[in-house]
This record gives structure tokens, C-alpha cells and sequence, in this order.
């Protein structure tokens, strides 16, 4: 009989082993960013006192997002990780969420089409090894009076209130973030998660009609991380930027879908994801 149980530190290990046979390159800092944005919202499942898998997920106010799932193979199609999808779902749902997204491989998109998601958007996982210098833009970092705004603009497109996740990059040493205003208001933000010889570049936010804007966020970005490997969760129709990107060096490593348990968000935006856990 499977049983699942709140992730805790001890576990973090066995997370770690078992995303990366699926060569996510996760570690254990990974969970523990997880964990510590969302406490209660990742999950274990056990088979008597064996681990068998694993799930993540967030809750943003009225938007959550399921990230990661993977079980033993041994325990496949056998309900397992069904179980670690219900199971989020109803935390999630509990947290008052109203709509929940994932980032679906294509051979998934009929099981969690099983589980209610319907597909939105196609998505490619952009990748450029040794990203090649760039001329360095002029917008503005974003800094402790423009978080509010950022936020508040982020919520307004996005749909949820990310502030929890917003704050945890653009606050943290090493990161990067930059926006674009009119007047007082803001128009375009982008921020970049970077480490030691990679980074991930979003999330992005812009205006449906600011294609111009993007492009300068991704660019301003882009300038400061020469020499490392980057990544970007890119929608499919954004064709213009996927240009822009491929121009650059950036070619396609696979792709998603992104599903929705719920209305669908982030519609009326220009949008680059943070991540495929957190949306």
C-alpha cells in the first residue's frame, strides 16, 4: 500500500538521487530552496518505510504550481505517482488555490490529462553552453524601492502573488534583475537565478504588446552572464524572441507543455518562466 508523507530534510538525498537518474542535476540545495519556499507542499511516497518517489509543489495565493514527479521505475503505472498528484492537488487546493499549472514532457500529457489538466501552450527549454559576450545595456537593476511594484505588476499578469519566489531571487547576492518603466509604471521586469558555471534566466514579465521591451530585459540579462551555460523556459509562439535567442546561440534541448487544473494564467503577457517547478 503507498502512502505519502510530508518531504523533510532526511529525505533530501534520496530527492536528489532520484531526479537526477532523470538527469535534472538537481541537489540537495534544490529541495532545500523548495522546502523552505513552500514547507508543507513537498511530498514522499512510501511503500512500508521505502522511499518510491517524489513531488513538489507551490502555492502562489490564487495560482500554484506543480514542479517536480518521478518515481522508481519499478513502481510505474501502478498508482503511485498518481497518488503524489492527488495529493498536491489537494494541499494546494486546501491553500485556496484556485488554479494549478505544470510543465508536462509530451509522453505525460495524457496522464495528467487523466487527472483533469487540459494543455495550454507549447514550451521549449532554450540552452546556450559558454553564452558568447554581449553589448551591455543600460536599464536599471531592480532594487529594494522597485520590489513592490515589481511584484504588484508581476501579480496583475502572472495572476498569483509570487512575492515569496520574487523576492527570494532578486534579493539574493548573485542574482540579477532588471526592469523597464514608463513614468512611474512599470512595464517589463526580468530576473536570473545564477550559480557557478550556469544560470536560468526568469522569470520574465512584459505587456502582450512590448516585444521591444523583451527583448532589451533579455539582452541587459544576457550581457552579464558571459561564459556561463543558460537556460529559459521559452513559450513556443513567442517566435520573435525565440529569434532573438537563437541568434545569440541558444538552441533547443526539448520541449513542454504547459497544462492547467483550472482557468488558465499569464495569457495577456510577454512571459518567460522561473523555472518548470515553480512556473
Amino acid at each position: 500500500m503507498f502512502h505519502v508523507k510530508q518531504m523533510c530534510v532526511a529525505d533530501f538525498p534520496f530527492a536528489t538521487k532520484i531526479a537526477n537518474t532523470m538527469n535534472w542535476n538537481m541537489a540537495t540545495e534544490d529541495f532545500e530552496f523548495m522546502t523552505l519556499l513552500e514547507p508543507e507542499g513537498c511530498f514522499v511516497v512510501f511503500q512500508g518505510t521505502e522511499r518510491l518517489g517524489i513531488a513538489t509543489s507551490i502555492s502562489f495565493g490564487n495560482v500554484g504550481w506543480f514542479g517536480n514527479l518521478i518515481v522508481k521505475e519499478k513502481c510505474r503505472n501502478k498508482g503511485a505517482g498518481s497518488l503524489l498528484v492527488s495529493h498536491a492537488i489537494d494541499y494546494l487546493q486546501g491553500k485556496g488555490v484556485k488554479t494549478i499549472g505544470l510543465y508536462a514532457y509530451p509522453n505525460l500529457i495524457n496522464f495528467y490529462g487523466s487527472l483533469g489538466f487540459k494543455q495550454d501552450e507549447d514550451f521549449s527549454i532554450l540552452h546556450a553552453e559558454d553564452l558568447a559576450s554581449l553589448r551591455d545595456a543600460t536599464l536599471p537593476k531592480v532594487k529594494a524601492p522597485q520590489i513592490q511594484k515589481i511584484e504588484e505588476f508581476d501579480s496583475q499578469c502572472f495572476g498569483g502573488n509570487r512575492k515569496k519566489l520574487l523576492e527570494s531571487i532578486i534579493l539574493e547576492k548573485g542574482n540579477l534583475s532588471y526592469y523597464e518603466s514608463e513614468g512611474a509604471e512599470v512595464v517589463g521586469y526580468v530576473a536570473a537565478t545564477v550559480y557557478e558555471t550556469m544560470a536560468w534566466l526568469g522569470p520574465l514579465i512584459c505587456k502582450s504588446n512590448n516585444v521591444d521591451v523583451a527583448v532589451s530585459l533579455i539582452k541587459t540579462v544576457l550581457a552579464k552572464l558571459t561564459g556561463l551555460g543558460v537556460y529559459v523556459v521559452l513559450p513556443k509562439k513567442e517566435t520573435a524572441l525565440a529569434n532573438v535567442f537563437s541568434s545569440i546561440g541558444f538552441k533547443e534541448e526539448f520541449s513542454t507543455v504547459r497544462m492547467f487544473l483550472g482557468e488558465a494564467v499569464a495569457k495577456n503577457c510577454i512571459y518567460l518562466a522561473e523555472s518548470l517547478e515553480r512556473g
